[in-house]
Protein backbone atom coordinates (compact mmCIF):
# COMPACT_ATOMS: atom_id res chain seq x y z
CA UNK A 1 0.00 0.00 0.00
CA UNK A 2 2.37 2.11 0.93
CA UNK A 3 4.71 1.32 -2.54
CA UNK A 4 1.67 1.82 -3.92
CA UNK A 5 0.99 5.35 -2.54
CA UNK A 6 4.69 6.40 -3.11
CA UNK A 7 3.68 4.82 -6.67
CA UNK A 8 1.07 7.16 -6.70
CA UNK A 9 2.87 10.11 -5.52
CA UNK A 10 5.89 9.86 -7.37
CA UNK A 11 3.80 9.27 -10.51
CA UNK A 12 2.17 12.53 -9.66
CA UNK A 13 4.91 14.20 -9.23
CA UNK A 14 6.82 12.84 -11.90
CA UNK A 15 3.32 14.17 -14.13
CA UNK A 16 3.41 17.32 -12.29
CA UNK A 17 6.94 17.82 -13.14
CA UNK A 18 6.37 16.94 -16.39
CA UNK A 19 3.72 19.27 -16.36
CA UNK A 20 6.22 21.90 -15.16
CA UNK A 21 8.81 21.71 -17.53
CA UNK A 22 6.41 22.41 -20.24
CA UNK A 23 4.77 25.06 -18.66
CA UNK A 24 8.20 26.18 -17.75
CA UNK A 25 9.32 25.68 -21.69
CA UNK A 26 6.26 27.51 -23.20
CA UNK A 27 6.49 30.56 -20.75
CA UNK A 28 10.32 31.02 -21.62
CA UNK A 29 9.38 30.93 -25.04
CA UNK A 30 6.07 32.91 -24.88
CA UNK A 31 8.30 35.73 -22.22
CA UNK A 32 11.07 35.60 -24.69
CA UNK A 33 8.62 36.10 -27.85
CA UNK A 34 7.00 39.34 -26.26
CA UNK A 35 10.69 40.71 -24.85
CA UNK A 36 11.73 40.57 -28.88
CA UNK A 37 8.82 42.12 -29.96
CA UNK A 38 9.36 45.00 -27.24
CA UNK A 39 13.33 45.41 -27.94
CA UNK A 40 12.25 45.33 -31.69
CA UNK A 41 9.96 47.99 -31.64
CA UNK A 42 12.02 50.30 -29.41
CA UNK A 43 15.09 49.74 -31.22
CA UNK A 44 13.05 50.76 -34.30
CA UNK A 45 11.66 53.93 -32.06
CA UNK A 46 14.99 54.93 -31.45
CA UNK A 47 15.93 54.95 -35.11
CA UNK A 48 13.08 56.80 -35.97
CA UNK A 49 13.68 59.26 -32.89
CA UNK A 50 17.44 59.53 -34.26
CA UNK A 51 16.60 60.30 -37.80
CA UNK A 52 13.74 62.72 -36.48
CA UNK A 53 17.05 64.53 -35.27
CA UNK A 54 19.26 64.50 -36.85
CA UNK A 55 17.19 65.83 -39.98
CA UNK A 56 16.05 69.26 -37.22
CA UNK A 57 20.05 69.65 -36.71
CA UNK A 58 20.62 68.99 -40.16
CA UNK A 59 18.00 72.09 -40.91
CA UNK A 60 19.70 74.17 -38.37
CA UNK A 61 23.06 73.67 -40.45
CA UNK A 62 21.43 74.48 -43.34
CA UNK A 63 19.99 77.74 -41.69
CA UNK A 64 23.41 78.61 -40.32
CA UNK A 65 25.07 78.52 -43.31
CA UNK A 66 22.38 80.35 -45.00
CA UNK A 67 22.59 83.42 -42.42
CA UNK A 68 26.19 82.88 -41.34
CA UNK A 69 27.55 80.97 -44.69
CA UNK A 70 30.56 79.68 -41.90
CA UNK A 71 29.40 76.11 -40.50
CA UNK A 72 31.30 73.19 -41.30
CA UNK A 73 30.62 70.94 -44.30
CA UNK A 74 31.68 68.24 -42.32
CA UNK A 75 29.06 68.55 -39.39
CA UNK A 76 26.71 67.89 -42.48
CA UNK A 77 28.41 65.13 -43.82
CA UNK A 78 27.81 63.37 -40.06
CA UNK A 79 24.57 63.88 -40.12
CA UNK A 80 23.22 62.25 -43.53
CA UNK A 81 25.97 59.22 -42.64
CA UNK A 82 24.30 58.91 -39.07
CA UNK A 83 20.75 58.79 -41.01
CA UNK A 84 22.31 56.00 -43.33
CA UNK A 85 22.97 54.15 -40.55
CA UNK A 86 19.85 54.40 -38.92
CA UNK A 87 18.26 53.48 -42.21
CA UNK A 88 20.68 50.71 -42.37
CA UNK A 89 19.51 49.52 -38.85
CA UNK A 90 15.78 49.97 -39.63
CA UNK A 91 15.94 47.66 -42.63
CA UNK A 92 17.52 44.68 -40.30
CA UNK A 93 14.91 45.32 -37.54
CA UNK A 94 11.76 45.34 -40.30
CA UNK A 95 13.00 41.98 -40.97
CA UNK A 96 12.12 40.91 -37.43
CA UNK A 97 8.95 42.94 -37.12
CA UNK A 98 6.20 40.90 -37.06
CA UNK A 99 4.17 39.39 -40.61
CA UNK A 100 1.46 41.52 -40.30
CA UNK A 101 3.21 44.86 -40.31
CA UNK A 102 6.32 43.99 -41.75
CA UNK A 103 5.26 45.02 -46.04
CA UNK A 104 4.24 48.53 -44.32
CA UNK A 105 7.34 49.19 -42.25
CA UNK A 106 9.54 48.11 -45.49
CA UNK A 107 7.63 50.68 -47.11
CA UNK A 108 7.76 53.55 -44.77
CA UNK A 109 11.24 52.85 -44.62
CA UNK A 110 12.17 53.28 -47.93
CA UNK A 111 9.90 56.41 -48.26
CA UNK A 112 12.40 57.82 -45.13
CA UNK A 113 15.42 56.61 -47.57
CA UNK A 114 14.31 58.41 -50.30
CA UNK A 115 13.52 61.44 -48.58
CA UNK A 116 17.05 61.62 -47.34
CA UNK A 117 18.89 61.40 -50.50
CA UNK A 118 16.12 64.20 -51.95
CA UNK A 119 17.75 66.56 -48.71
CA UNK A 120 21.47 65.71 -49.48
CA UNK A 121 20.44 66.21 -53.15
CA UNK A 122 18.70 69.90 -52.23
CA UNK A 123 21.54 70.74 -50.13
CA UNK A 124 24.34 70.02 -52.66
CA UNK A 125 22.52 72.15 -55.26
CA UNK A 126 21.87 74.74 -52.31
CA UNK A 127 25.55 74.65 -52.31
CA UNK A 128 27.01 74.46 -55.52
CA UNK A 129 28.88 78.15 -56.23
CA UNK A 130 27.04 78.13 -60.25
CA UNK A 131 23.40 77.84 -58.75
CA UNK A 132 21.50 80.91 -59.86
CA UNK A 133 18.45 81.07 -57.70
CA UNK A 134 18.03 83.41 -54.89
CA UNK A 135 19.10 82.91 -51.47
CA UNK A 136 15.10 82.79 -50.69
CA UNK A 137 14.20 80.19 -53.19
CA UNK A 138 16.86 78.11 -52.06
CA UNK A 139 16.00 78.01 -48.90
CA UNK A 140 12.41 76.90 -50.03
CA UNK A 141 13.51 74.29 -52.06
CA UNK A 142 15.72 72.76 -48.79
CA UNK A 143 12.80 73.03 -47.07
CA UNK A 144 10.35 71.26 -49.23
CA UNK A 145 12.90 68.75 -49.67
CA UNK A 146 13.51 68.52 -45.54
CA UNK A 147 9.57 68.28 -45.33
CA UNK A 148 7.86 66.95 -48.28
CA UNK A 149 8.19 63.89 -50.84
CA UNK A 150 6.45 63.27 -53.58
CA UNK A 151 3.35 65.54 -52.09
CA UNK A 152 3.50 63.03 -48.53
CA UNK A 153 3.99 64.92 -45.31
CA UNK A 154 7.61 63.29 -44.00
CA UNK A 155 7.05 65.16 -40.62
CA UNK A 156 3.91 63.19 -40.47
CA UNK A 157 5.15 59.57 -41.88
CA UNK A 158 7.93 59.77 -39.09
CA UNK A 159 5.83 60.93 -36.44
CA UNK A 160 3.42 58.02 -37.54
CA UNK A 161 6.16 55.96 -37.43
CA UNK A 162 7.17 57.22 -33.92
CA UNK A 163 4.06 56.41 -32.62
CA UNK A 164 3.00 52.97 -34.79
CA UNK A 165 6.23 51.30 -33.03
CA UNK A 166 6.25 53.32 -29.56
CA UNK A 167 2.47 51.54 -29.44
CA UNK A 168 4.11 48.59 -30.44
CA UNK A 169 6.55 48.52 -27.34
CA UNK A 170 3.74 49.47 -25.08
CA UNK A 171 1.93 46.12 -26.64
CA UNK A 172 4.48 43.69 -26.10
CA UNK A 173 5.67 45.24 -22.99
CA UNK A 174 1.70 44.73 -21.78
CA UNK A 175 1.99 41.43 -23.02
CA UNK A 176 5.23 39.90 -21.42
CA UNK A 177 4.07 41.65 -18.65
CA UNK A 178 0.57 39.59 -19.20
CA UNK A 179 2.48 36.38 -20.02
CA UNK A 180 4.90 36.85 -16.55
CA UNK A 181 1.70 37.07 -14.79
CA UNK A 182 -0.07 34.00 -16.04
CA UNK A 183 3.47 32.16 -14.96
CA UNK A 184 3.20 33.38 -11.62
CA UNK A 185 0.00 32.19 -11.35
CA UNK A 186 0.14 29.03 -12.82
CA UNK A 187 3.66 28.30 -11.07
CA UNK A 188 1.86 28.96 -7.90
CA UNK A 189 -0.77 26.41 -8.82
CA UNK A 190 1.88 23.88 -9.28
CA UNK A 191 3.64 24.49 -6.12
CA UNK A 192 -0.46 24.13 -4.26
CA UNK A 193 -0.03 20.74 -5.98
CA UNK A 194 3.43 19.39 -5.18
CA UNK A 195 2.95 20.80 -1.40
CA UNK A 196 -0.63 18.99 -1.35
CA UNK A 197 0.79 15.59 -2.53
CA UNK A 198 3.87 15.29 -0.56
CA UNK A 199 4.82 16.45 2.21
CA UNK A 200 8.63 15.28 2.00
CA UNK A 201 9.40 16.77 -1.18
CA UNK A 202 8.21 20.43 -0.09
CA UNK A 203 11.70 21.43 1.15
CA UNK A 204 12.78 20.26 -2.42
CA UNK A 205 10.25 21.93 -4.14
CA UNK A 206 10.42 25.24 -1.83
CA UNK A 207 13.93 25.41 -2.41
CA UNK A 208 14.05 24.77 -5.92
CA UNK A 209 11.12 26.65 -6.61
CA UNK A 210 10.84 29.49 -4.49
CA UNK A 211 13.66 31.38 -5.18
CA UNK A 212 13.51 31.69 -8.65
CA UNK A 213 10.04 32.60 -8.55
CA UNK A 214 10.63 35.45 -5.82
CA UNK A 215 13.66 36.52 -8.11
CA UNK A 216 11.59 36.38 -11.02
CA UNK A 217 8.97 38.51 -9.45
CA UNK A 218 11.32 40.94 -7.60
CA UNK A 219 12.98 41.47 -11.29
CA UNK A 220 8.80 41.88 -12.88
CA UNK A 221 7.91 44.54 -9.66
CA UNK A 222 11.57 46.33 -10.35
CA UNK A 223 11.17 46.77 -14.45
CA UNK A 224 7.22 47.30 -13.95
CA UNK A 225 8.51 49.90 -11.49
CA UNK A 226 10.48 51.30 -14.33
CA UNK A 227 13.53 50.41 -12.36
CA UNK A 228 15.79 48.96 -15.68
CA UNK A 229 19.07 48.78 -13.56
CA UNK A 230 17.90 45.67 -11.87
CA UNK A 231 19.12 42.62 -12.82
CA UNK A 232 18.38 38.78 -11.46
CA UNK A 233 20.48 36.61 -9.45
CA UNK A 234 19.28 33.09 -11.41
CA UNK A 235 22.70 31.13 -12.61
CA UNK A 236 22.42 27.64 -14.14
CA UNK A 237 21.02 26.51 -17.57
CA UNK A 238 17.38 25.68 -16.37
CA UNK A 239 14.26 27.92 -17.80
CA UNK A 240 14.17 29.98 -14.96
CA UNK A 241 18.01 30.86 -15.40
CA UNK A 242 17.27 31.41 -19.16
CA UNK A 243 14.02 33.69 -17.83
CA UNK A 244 16.24 35.88 -15.90
CA UNK A 245 18.81 36.22 -18.61
CA UNK A 246 16.19 37.47 -20.96
CA UNK A 247 14.55 39.78 -18.37
CA UNK A 248 18.56 40.61 -17.89
CA UNK A 249 19.07 41.23 -21.50
CA UNK A 250 15.67 43.07 -21.86
CA UNK A 251 16.42 45.40 -18.67
CA UNK A 252 19.69 46.38 -20.57
CA UNK A 253 18.43 47.20 -23.88
CA UNK A 254 15.24 49.08 -22.06
CA UNK A 255 18.07 51.21 -20.10
CA UNK A 256 20.12 51.94 -23.14
CA UNK A 257 17.02 52.93 -25.27
CA UNK A 258 15.81 55.13 -22.21
CA UNK A 259 19.53 56.55 -21.97
CA UNK A 260 19.48 56.85 -25.24
CA UNK A 261 16.25 58.95 -25.24
CA UNK A 262 17.62 60.97 -22.63
CA UNK A 263 20.50 61.67 -24.14
CA UNK A 264 18.17 63.34 -27.19
CA UNK A 265 16.52 65.12 -24.61
CA UNK A 266 19.62 66.84 -23.66
CA UNK A 267 20.33 67.78 -26.48
CA UNK A 268 17.52 68.94 -27.66
CA UNK A 269 17.27 71.03 -24.57
CA UNK A 270 20.70 72.52 -25.18
CA UNK A 271 19.98 73.30 -28.47
CA UNK A 272 16.82 75.19 -27.94
CA UNK A 273 19.26 76.93 -24.90
CA UNK A 274 21.69 77.48 -27.66
CA UNK A 275 19.26 78.78 -30.50
CA UNK A 276 17.59 81.44 -27.51
CA UNK A 277 20.84 82.49 -26.44
CA UNK A 278 21.91 83.72 -29.81
CA UNK A 279 18.31 85.11 -30.43
CA UNK A 280 19.05 87.22 -27.15
CA UNK A 281 22.46 88.16 -28.67
CA UNK A 282 21.01 89.31 -31.62
CA UNK A 283 18.36 91.49 -30.12
CA UNK A 284 20.97 92.92 -27.88
CA UNK A 285 22.79 93.71 -31.02
CA UNK A 286 19.91 95.33 -32.35
CA UNK A 287 19.37 97.36 -29.25
CA UNK A 288 22.87 98.39 -29.71
CA UNK A 289 22.62 99.46 -33.54
CA UNK A 290 19.63 101.38 -32.37
CA UNK A 291 21.20 103.28 -29.61
CA UNK A 292 24.36 104.10 -31.90
CA UNK A 293 21.70 105.65 -34.62
CA UNK A 294 20.16 107.79 -32.09
CA UNK A 295 23.51 108.67 -30.77
CA UNK A 296 24.49 109.61 -34.31
CA UNK A 297 21.50 111.61 -35.09
CA UNK A 298 21.72 113.31 -31.88
CA UNK A 299 25.51 114.14 -32.24
CA UNK A 300 25.14 115.26 -35.91
CA UNK A 301 22.07 117.65 -35.06
CA UNK A 302 24.21 119.33 -32.65
CA UNK A 303 27.29 119.18 -34.71
CA UNK A 304 25.61 121.27 -37.42
CA UNK A 305 23.94 123.69 -34.71
CA UNK A 306 26.86 125.85 -33.67
CA UNK A 307 28.13 126.50 -37.41
CA UNK A 308 24.93 127.40 -38.29
CA UNK A 309 24.47 129.75 -35.64
CA UNK A 310 27.89 131.20 -36.25
CA UNK A 311 26.51 131.92 -39.54
CA UNK A 312 23.20 133.37 -38.50
CA UNK A 313 25.41 135.73 -36.09
CA UNK A 314 27.20 136.98 -38.87
CA UNK A 315 24.96 137.28 -41.24
CA UNK A 316 23.33 139.44 -38.49
CA UNK A 317 26.33 141.50 -38.20
CA UNK A 318 26.45 142.07 -41.74
CA UNK A 319 23.25 143.57 -41.96
CA UNK A 320 23.36 145.71 -39.33
CA UNK A 321 26.50 147.37 -41.22
CA UNK A 322 25.50 147.63 -44.65
CA UNK A 323 26.85 151.44 -44.11
CA UNK A 324 30.33 149.63 -43.85
CA UNK A 325 31.40 147.81 -46.18
CA UNK A 326 34.64 146.23 -44.64
CA UNK A 327 32.65 144.97 -41.49
CA UNK A 328 30.36 143.64 -43.84
CA UNK A 329 33.26 142.09 -45.52
CA UNK A 330 34.77 140.86 -42.76
CA UNK A 331 31.63 139.09 -41.77
CA UNK A 332 31.22 137.27 -45.38
CA UNK A 333 34.81 136.15 -44.51
CA UNK A 334 33.61 134.58 -41.05
CA UNK A 335 31.01 133.31 -42.82
CA UNK A 336 32.68 131.47 -45.69
CA UNK A 337 34.55 129.97 -43.08
CA UNK A 338 31.79 128.74 -40.67
CA UNK A 339 30.48 127.40 -44.34
CA UNK A 340 33.43 125.69 -44.48
CA UNK A 341 33.38 124.48 -40.91
CA UNK A 342 30.09 123.47 -41.42
CA UNK A 343 31.21 121.06 -44.55
CA UNK A 344 34.06 119.77 -42.68
CA UNK A 345 31.77 119.06 -40.11
CA UNK A 346 28.52 117.02 -42.31
CA UNK A 347 31.84 114.88 -43.91
CA UNK A 348 33.21 113.77 -41.15
CA UNK A 349 30.14 112.83 -39.72
CA UNK A 350 29.12 110.88 -43.50
CA UNK A 351 32.51 109.14 -42.81
CA UNK A 352 31.75 107.97 -39.93
CA UNK A 353 28.55 106.89 -40.28
CA UNK A 354 29.90 104.82 -43.43
CA UNK A 355 32.32 103.09 -41.61
CA UNK A 356 29.77 102.74 -38.87
CA UNK A 357 31.87 104.08 -36.29
CA UNK A 358 31.27 107.77 -34.25
CA UNK A 359 34.93 107.49 -33.12
CA UNK A 360 36.83 111.01 -34.54
CA UNK A 361 39.71 110.71 -36.78
CA UNK A 362 42.52 113.09 -35.76
CA UNK A 363 45.38 114.79 -37.68
CA UNK A 364 47.99 115.80 -35.48
CA UNK A 365 50.32 118.57 -35.89
CA UNK A 366 52.41 120.41 -33.72
CA UNK A 367 49.97 123.78 -33.77
CA UNK A 368 50.30 127.12 -31.64
CA UNK A 369 47.54 126.84 -29.16
CA UNK A 370 47.14 130.57 -28.87
CA UNK A 371 46.59 130.62 -32.30
CA UNK A 372 43.47 128.11 -32.12
CA UNK A 373 42.14 129.40 -29.14
CA UNK A 374 42.03 133.80 -30.88
CA UNK A 375 40.10 131.51 -33.74
CA UNK A 376 37.81 129.97 -31.89
CA UNK A 377 36.98 133.33 -29.77
CA UNK A 378 36.59 135.27 -33.30
CA UNK A 379 34.58 133.23 -34.56
CA UNK A 380 32.13 133.08 -31.53
CA UNK A 381 32.28 136.82 -31.43
CA UNK A 382 28.92 137.54 -33.88
CA UNK A 383 27.32 134.90 -31.31
CA UNK A 384 28.14 137.38 -28.45
CA UNK A 385 27.70 140.63 -30.01
CA UNK A 386 23.94 139.28 -31.13
CA UNK A 387 23.17 137.29 -27.36
CA UNK A 388 24.86 141.30 -25.91
CA UNK A 389 27.58 139.69 -24.32
CA UNK A 390 31.72 140.54 -23.98
CA UNK A 391 33.91 137.79 -25.32
CA UNK A 392 37.10 138.31 -24.04
CA UNK A 393 40.38 136.88 -24.78
CA UNK A 394 43.01 137.72 -22.35
CA UNK A 395 45.72 135.43 -23.00
CA UNK A 396 48.76 136.87 -24.06
CA UNK A 397 50.85 135.99 -27.18
CA UNK A 398 54.17 134.01 -25.81
CA UNK A 399 57.38 133.72 -27.05
CA UNK A 400 56.96 129.57 -27.53
CA UNK A 401 53.67 130.16 -29.10
CA UNK A 402 51.58 127.54 -26.32
CA UNK A 403 52.79 124.77 -28.88
CA UNK A 404 50.56 121.55 -28.77
CA UNK A 405 50.24 118.71 -30.92
CA UNK A 406 46.91 118.19 -31.98
CA UNK A 407 44.52 118.37 -34.70
CA UNK A 408 43.36 122.04 -34.83
CA UNK A 409 40.17 121.60 -36.06
CA UNK A 410 38.83 119.37 -33.98
CA UNK A 411 40.58 121.65 -31.08
CA UNK A 412 39.06 124.46 -31.81
CA UNK A 413 35.57 122.25 -32.59
CA UNK A 414 35.50 121.78 -28.73
CA UNK A 415 36.80 125.30 -27.58
CA UNK A 416 33.60 126.68 -29.80
CA UNK A 417 31.61 123.75 -28.67
CA UNK A 418 32.34 125.22 -24.79
CA UNK A 419 32.05 129.21 -25.88
CA UNK A 420 29.09 128.19 -27.33
CA UNK A 421 27.77 126.79 -23.94
CA UNK A 422 29.29 129.88 -21.70
CA UNK A 423 27.51 132.26 -23.89
CA UNK A 424 24.50 130.64 -23.82
CA UNK A 425 24.03 130.55 -20.20
CA UNK A 426 25.18 133.91 -19.64
CA UNK A 427 22.66 136.91 -18.87
CA UNK A 428 22.65 139.58 -20.91
CA UNK A 429 25.10 142.61 -20.99
CA UNK A 430 27.91 139.31 -18.92
CA UNK A 431 31.41 138.67 -19.96
CA UNK A 432 33.03 135.57 -20.74
CA UNK A 433 36.35 135.75 -20.34
CA UNK A 434 39.15 132.92 -21.94
CA UNK A 435 42.19 132.71 -20.69
CA UNK A 436 45.31 130.66 -20.54
CA UNK A 437 47.91 129.32 -18.36
CA UNK A 438 50.85 127.36 -18.30
CA UNK A 439 51.54 124.32 -15.78
CA UNK A 440 54.97 122.24 -16.16
CA UNK A 441 53.05 119.10 -18.05
CA UNK A 442 50.10 121.13 -19.64
CA UNK A 443 48.57 124.11 -21.08
CA UNK A 444 45.45 125.22 -19.34
CA UNK A 445 42.39 127.37 -21.41
CA UNK A 446 39.85 128.22 -18.81
CA UNK A 447 36.50 129.53 -19.74
CA UNK A 448 34.95 131.79 -17.09
CA UNK A 449 31.05 132.61 -17.46
CA UNK A 450 28.61 134.14 -15.63
CA UNK A 451 26.00 132.04 -15.68
CA UNK A 452 24.27 130.31 -12.85
CA UNK A 453 26.53 127.17 -12.52
CA UNK A 454 25.63 123.75 -11.43
CA UNK A 455 25.20 122.36 -8.28
CA UNK A 456 27.83 119.17 -7.00
CA UNK A 457 25.55 116.28 -8.44
CA UNK A 458 25.22 118.30 -11.75
CA UNK A 459 29.15 118.28 -12.36
CA UNK A 460 29.28 114.50 -11.35
CA UNK A 461 27.52 113.90 -14.30
CA UNK A 462 28.07 116.95 -16.42
CA UNK A 463 29.71 114.74 -19.10
CA UNK A 464 26.86 112.12 -19.43
CA UNK A 465 25.29 111.70 -23.04
CA UNK A 466 22.03 113.90 -23.03
CA UNK A 467 22.86 114.76 -19.63
CA UNK A 468 21.25 118.77 -18.73
CA UNK A 469 21.42 120.68 -15.46
CA UNK A 470 18.19 122.06 -14.01
CA UNK A 471 19.35 125.79 -14.90
CA UNK A 472 20.14 125.08 -18.26
CA UNK A 473 16.67 122.96 -18.80
CA UNK A 474 15.21 126.00 -17.86
CA UNK A 475 17.36 128.84 -19.67
CA UNK A 476 17.81 126.62 -23.12
CA UNK A 477 14.97 123.82 -23.03
CA UNK A 478 15.92 122.84 -26.67
CA UNK A 479 19.58 121.82 -25.26
CA UNK A 480 20.26 117.81 -25.94
CA UNK A 481 23.01 117.86 -23.75
CA UNK A 482 25.75 116.55 -25.80
CA UNK A 483 28.12 119.15 -26.13
CA UNK A 484 30.29 118.77 -23.49
CA UNK A 485 30.26 114.55 -24.12
CA UNK A 486 31.99 115.80 -27.55
CA UNK A 487 34.32 118.03 -26.38
CA UNK A 488 35.31 115.64 -23.99
CA UNK A 489 35.60 113.07 -26.27
CA UNK A 490 37.89 115.26 -28.32
CA UNK A 491 40.39 116.07 -25.53
CA UNK A 492 40.75 113.35 -24.39
CA UNK A 493 41.79 111.95 -27.94
CA UNK A 494 44.10 114.82 -27.75
CA UNK A 495 45.80 113.83 -24.53
CA UNK A 496 44.16 116.25 -22.87
CA UNK A 497 40.63 116.34 -20.05
CA UNK A 498 38.33 118.79 -19.06
CA UNK A 499 37.29 120.02 -15.54
CA UNK A 500 34.00 122.07 -14.06
CA UNK A 501 34.25 124.15 -11.85
CA UNK A 502 31.66 126.80 -9.73
CA UNK A 503 33.28 130.07 -9.32
CA UNK A 504 33.22 131.76 -6.55
CA UNK A 505 31.44 134.72 -7.70
CA UNK A 506 29.43 132.77 -9.65
CA UNK A 507 29.05 131.50 -12.64
CA UNK A 508 31.18 128.50 -14.21
CA UNK A 509 34.82 127.89 -14.73
CA UNK A 510 35.41 125.26 -17.88
CA UNK A 511 39.18 124.25 -17.73
CA UNK A 512 40.73 122.72 -20.57
CA UNK A 513 44.35 120.89 -20.18
CA UNK A 514 46.46 120.18 -22.98
CA UNK A 515 49.83 118.49 -22.74
CA UNK A 516 52.65 120.72 -24.13
CA UNK A 517 54.21 119.74 -26.94
CA UNK A 518 56.85 117.16 -27.11
CA UNK A 519 59.16 118.68 -29.30
CA UNK A 520 58.56 122.30 -27.21
CA UNK A 521 59.71 120.34 -24.02
CA UNK A 522 62.37 118.93 -25.08
CA UNK A 523 63.62 122.73 -26.28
Amino acid sequence: MIRTRLAIVFSALALLALAQSAFAWWAASTAAHHAERSVNATRMLAEYLEISGNKQRLKVWFAQRMLADDPAPEVRTSLLTAMHSSLQALRTLVEASPEAVRALEQQEVETVALNIAAMGKAIEAAENPGSNLPPAEQWRTVLLAFDELAGRDMRELLRQAVERNESASLDAGADLAAALSRIRLMDAVLAAGVFGLALLSITYFVRRLDRPFAELARLSTALAAGDFSARSELRGRDEFARIGTLLDSMAERLAEAQARSQQLQAQLDELVAERTRSLSHAFENLLGIEARRRQFFAELSHELRTPVTVIRGEAEVALRNRSNPNAQGEALVRIIEATSDLGGRVQDLLDAARGGSLEYALTIRREPLHSIIAAAVEQMQAIAEHRSLQLLLRAPVRDKGCMVDADRERLQQALVIVLDNALRYSPQGGTVVVDLAEEPDHWVVSIDDRGPGMTEEELQRAFEPQFRGSAGQQLAPQGQGLGLPIALRIVEALGGGIELHNRDGGGLRVSIALPISLSETAA
